[in-house]
């Protein structure tokens, strides 16, 4: 009897170890992934650490903003028609041609139950800050989209730098700016600066720009990326 229970066990002991075994596999392969995915990252940031900035407040010194053409002066006071809000964003350096919807501040509730506001993008579109500018209005002309989700259509923002254009299109003209500025801000466990920063960059300026505001990078949202477009002139 002893050894027929021996003989039987076997298979289940032999059936137990290679479990064990397999489990040890799968767990030690997902932290070697775990690991190669979080290097990967960690060499991206690296690679744009000259823009890596602290979150405080910007201090933007902007070129002035192209002038508008002047009316012909006439014996009638004429008022200027007003400025049409853009409905397509391009960028050629990364194949982007998306249209644009407009957005409003959404209040949310922290975990701390405190209430704040945030700028929440809307898929497939780059989402137009409704209390910003419009193209050749003088004013700072910002917009938002997702990185790596429902479109993607900042993704590569990343890839941008000063001299790039940004083309900006109206029911009646299209509108060109050049890269000026690209920075990266620290937000995964310091939202509150960083929502400070980005809140600064979004505010109205003394000269027209586009602003482009995302996650990044593409695999965590760890931190913001900012752009700054400036016009070009004629």
């Amino acid at each position: 009897m002893d050894m027929a229970r021996r003989i039987l066990s076997r298979p289940v002991t032999s059936w137990l170890l290679g479990n064990l075994l397999l489990s040890a596999g799968i767990i030690l392969g997902s932290m070697i992934i775990i690991r190669l995915a979080r290097e990967t990252i960690d060499a991206q940031i690296e690679a744009h650490s000259s823009y890596l900035i602290i979150a405080v407040t910007p201090d933007l010194q902007m070129p002035p903003a192209t002038p508008l053409p002047t009316l012909t002066p006439s014996p009638m006071p004429t008022l200027s028609p007003p400025a049409l809000p853009a409905i397509r964003v391009m960028i050629p350096k990364i194949s982007l041609n998306v249209g644009v919807e407009e957005i409003s501040p959404v209040e949310h509730i922290s975990f701390n139950g405190e209430k704040y506001l945030s700028w929440d993008p809307v898929s497939y579109v780059a989402s137009h800050y409704g209390t910003s500018g419009s193209p050749g209005e003088g004013r700072n002309i910002v917009f938002t989209g997702h990185n790596n989700m429902d479109g993607e259509v900042f993704k590569y923002l990343d890839q941008l730098t000063p001299g790039d254009e940004v083309v900006l299109l109206t029911l009646q003209d299209q509108f060109h700016y050049r890269v000026e500025k690209k920075f990266i801000i620290p937000y995964l466990g310091a939202e509150e600066d960083g929502n400070a920063v980005l809140q600064a960059y979004s505010e109205p300026q003394t000269a027209e720009m586009v602003t482009l505001i995302s996650c990044w990078p593409y695999a965590t949202n760890a931190h913001r990326i900012v752009i700054i477009a400036v016009p070009i002139t004629p």
